[in-house]
């Protein structure tokens, strides 16, 4: 008999759990669309022109005189590689491809403290640094990357901005290149918009 009741027990609790995961996915269709459907993808192409030297060298300026340091990388030419975005609207996953492009590491040179109060007697402190990415991509004309920013903004904004969250992307269009400002590290984020607000502003 007891055994019976185990049984009949666990059926309840497995129905039970069902029942609240159709009710959650009915009532945040969002997240249910995010991680269940399944995307299509799209690849924006770009080509790997001369970069435009003033705007990245006002920026590392800019940064250095705030203590930051800026290192470039350039990503293998016979090794293709992308970065993507998500539009979980029209779910598409979007690639970057940027074989033969420099992207950039930006790192505060001074560490942070934070403050985590984990109970009433016993504290912690943190320290990090404030950290993001920097990819340029460039296309051929001002009017190509122009219609190639619309279609990323409109990706990294889709979900309520919920899509792509875990790399907080930001996207800032200037003439014939777009960059493409990330980070992982919540802590990081407003320093990384200042330095996006900044481009926009060259």
């Amino acid at each position: 008999m007891k055994k019976y009741q185990i049984r009949f027990l666990f059926f309840l609790i497995v129905n039970c759990l069902y029942l609240g995961s159709c009710k959650k996915q009915s009532e945040d269709p969002f997240l249910n669309k995010l991680f269940i459907s399944k995307y299509t993808h799209d690849t924006i192409w770009t080509v790997n022109m001369v970069d435009n030297v003033d705007i990245i060298n006002n920026l590392t300026k800019e940064l250095e005189k705030n203590d930051f340091s800026i290192y470039a990388y350039k990503v293998e030419e016979d090794k293709p590689e992308y970065s993507f975005v998500s539009d979980c609207d029209k779910q598409i996953q979007y690639d970057l491809e940027k074989t033969g492009m420099r992207s950039y590491s930006i790192k505060s040179n001074l560490e942070s403290v934070r403050y985590k109060r984990r109970d009433y007697s016993n504290k912690k402190f943190r320290r990090y640094n404030y950290e993001f990415n920097v990819s340029v991509y460039e296309f051929e004309n001002e009017k190509v990357a122009s219609n190639q920013f619309e279609i990323l903004e409109n990706a990294s904004n889709s979900g309520q901005g919920y899509c792509n969250k875990i790399f907080n992307t930001k996207f800032v269009l200037k003439k014939n290149e777009i960059f493409e400002f990330s980070t992982m590290d919540e802590k990081s984020l407003n320093a990384m918009r200042n330095y996006a607000y900044f481009i926009k502003n060259q």
